[in-house]
């Protein structure tokens, strides 16, 4: 008797969770297609199955849902990428498997990826801040697990790290945000990461 309120309230917690990712995705789909401006908070609750001031238990206002689409985009972005960057041993493997994945996760989520480049070009600093601290972990990725590594190896040249992780973080953002109208890169992610592999490498 004492269990049920506790899994009455896991039900409720894991409905609530269902709910504010299928709104995260409306959003998604609703910046990537109208843009920031454009978009509709009614429209996002619509898409997402619910009422129109659904939205609002969950997010306070506009801004607050974008800020949120990008922490949740970003955290998704990077689990995609360090779950296959780890399963590589060498320094090299792991680089590609970087440019490869990000690529994979873009090309998988096109709605999500458009909505993150037009903060990323777009002329709000707020959302361009947002996104710099979302992305953060990326850039740690890079040092710690890849390049510290490749150095460890003896595998990439001797190299400033500081100004190497931002150079792939740049060649990443560049490549991954040239899409097409489907939202998918137009360059060939194995490519990239090649080039990318070719550059580093002894």
């Amino acid at each position: 008797m004492e269990i049920m309120p506790r899994f009455k309230d896991e039900d409720r917690d894991r409905k609530k969770q269902d709910t504010r990712r299928a709104l995260l995705d409306a959003a998604a789909l609703e910046f990537a297609r109208e843009g920031y401006n454009g978009a509709n908070i009614n429209r996002i609750s619509q898409a997402a199955g619910y009422a129109k001031g659904t939205i609002y238990n969950y997010f306070e206002s506009k801004r607050a849902l974008m800020q949120a689409l990008i922490v949740d985009t970003a955290a998704m972005h990077l689990a995609y990428i360090r779950e296959r960057v780890l399963e590589m041993e060498m320094a090299d493997r792991r680089l590609e498997t970087f440019f490869t994945g990000g690529f994979e996760f873009i090309s998988a989520h096109p709605a999500r990826g458009r909505a993150i480049v037009n903060n990323l070009y777009g002329p709000d600093v707020g959302f361009k801040e947002a996104l710099y601290q979302a992305y953060l972990p990326m850039f740690e990725l890079i040092s710690r697990d890849i390049l510290a590594l490749g150095l460890a190896q003896e595998i990439f040249h001797p190299l400033d790290p500081a100004i190497v992780v931002n150079l792939i973080m740049l060649v990443y953002l560049g490549t991954a945000s040239q899409v097409g109208p489907q939202g998918t890169p137009w360059l060939d992610g194995q490519f990239v990461a090649d080039f990318a592999v070719r550059g580093l490498s002894k």
